[in-house]
């Protein structure tokens, strides 16, 4: 029944890689009859876990939770592919999956050492997104909000537990759970789609965060947005990319549109049939692109179509991993923050 929402299988035109062929492949190895070879190993970790198949399951199959599982036991066997390893000993090392040196975030304008309100920008903005990191800070200063920030945000654990690294996972969300207590915030923000979904909702064992409000950016900037003295743009054609984190797992569906449309003066364009909860994957998601790299440029390529389908000729991603991702073709891509901090008078 979900075979029309599987994009891997949209993507790699076989049956091994569909939902059902998944299934199949954990039924044998469940029997003992398909071994926890490089091959079985291929098709567990060449899968998005963006929630899609599961949301539009008839039957409400888990199938992340089962795909996340296999992980696990390939882990656990010592058969997972070589990215695994490698990327826990990058976040356990330096705070981020690229194991890349972190920026100092207290030199950030606006920042100050106790408020109550505490921004986490991620590994991805820190990383791979650094003009997220000035954008949002620059619209908290226009908007009169100080922030503060912590000097070693580290990682929120998803993509560790999405690849099979539960105890690792566990340990890095709860150790930003701490951080974040010990802070003494009473509200949350961050454009990270993924922390976002980490710390409202959890995932796995990981609980919700009970400590602090928990706020998207563009939650947070909604009822702000008109006093932020943002220029107009209403000619231009711009398409939203929900982050699948933002879609399903903790849905945030209606406060960046608002804010867009603040902007814009319209609701932004919606991407086909594929936007909202139903959205696409960019191809950031479950390690893809540190497992399958040209899988993960494949769904980029094909959501860039798809929003060029319905003419856009911007796309504005709700978080800063999804903007990377989708980087690197002539559709111009920003981030949330990105495109209105561009706006700003």
């Amino acid at each position: 029944m979900c075979h029309h929402a599987d994009l891997t299988v949209t993507l790699q035109r076989r049956e091994t890689y569909s939902a059902r062929g998944r299934g199949l492949a954990l039924f044998a190895a469940e029997q003992g009859k398909q071994p926890l070879d490089p091959e079985f190993a291929d098709v567990m970790y060449g899968f998005f876990a963006d929630g899609l198949c599961q949301h539009v399951c008839a039957g409400h199959i888990p199938h992340d939770d089962m795909i996340i599982d296999a992980r696990r036991q390939l882990v656990a066997a010592g058969r997972e592919p070589e990215a695994v390893p490698q990327l826990k000993f990058n976040i356990q090392q330096t705070g981020n999956p690229w194991g890349e040196a972190e920026p100092d975030l207290s030199s950030l304008p606006g920042t100050n050492s106790r408020q109550d309100v505490l921004v986490y920008f991620g590994p991805a903005a820190r990383i791979k997104r650094p003009a997220v990191l000035s954008a949002l800070a620059s619209l908290l200063k226009s908007a009169g909000v100080e922030f503060s920030v912590m000097r070693n945000e580290g990682d929120p654990g998803l993509l560790l537990y999405q690849l099979g690294e539960a105890e690792a996972s566990e340990q890095a969300a709860r150790a930003l759970a701490q951080k974040i207590t010990e802070s003494g915030a009473r509200t949350v923000i961050t454009p990270d789609a993924d922390a976002y979904r980490t710390l409202k909702v959890g995932f796995g064992h990981v609980t919700p965060l009970s400590a602090a409000k928990i706020q998207h950016t563009s939650e947070f900037l909604r009822p702000l947005a008109r006093d932020l003295q943002l220029h107009q743009r209403k000619a231009l054609r711009a398409a939203y990319h929900d982050p699948c984190a933002l879609a399903r797992f903790a849905p945030c569906l209606e406060a960046p549109r608002a804010v867009l449309k603040v902007v814009c003066g319209v609701e932004p364009l919606e991407i086909g049939a594929w936007s909202r909860d139903l959205a696409n994957c960019s191809g950031e998601c479950g390690g893809v692109p540190f497992t399958h790299p040209n899988l993960s440029r494949k769904a980029a390529d094909h959501r860039i179509h798809a929003a060029r389908e319905v003419g856009a000729e911007l796309l504005v991603a709700g978080s800063p991993g999804a903007a990377a991702a989708l980087e690197g073709s002539d559709m111009p891509v920003q981030e949330f923050c990105e495109f209105l901090a561009g706006c700003l008078n």
